[in-house]
């Protein structure tokens, strides 16, 4: 299993990408994911970690064939990123009774 081969399917990468899924898997029931929403969120950054193990242990010609939807996820994390720059100021909160609270924000131009 440790066996790094080149020249068909390795194991260790894949056993790699399996644990860092079945980590993000597990984090995100329900019941975890809401008592503890902060390693929620921070696991799921390992999707980095499985899709480049995952692609190490499928060979990339198999890795050619979702190679445009891992394109498309980076674009939408960059235009995040991108977007996430702009400041906005809070003008305004409310606390309701109910917990709630009530933010007014202001528009970016």
């Amino acid at each position: 299993i440790i066996e790094w081969k080149t020249d068909d399917v390795s194991h260790f990468p894949g056993v790699i990408s399996l644990l860092a899924g079945l980590l993000m898997w597990v984090t995100s029931v329900s019941r975890v994911r809401r008592k503890s929403f902060e390693l929620f969120y921070y696991t799921h950054q390992l999707y980095v970690v499985f899709i480049i193990f995952a692609a190490l242990h499928v060979g990339i010609n198999l890795f050619y064939i979702i190679a445009g939807s891992v394109f498309l996820f980076i674009m939408d994390r960059f235009l995040r990123f991108w977007q996430s720059r702009a400041t906005v100021d809070v003008l305004s909160v409310k606390c309701f009774p109910c917990g709630a609270v009530e933010l007014t924000l202001s528009k970016p131009k």
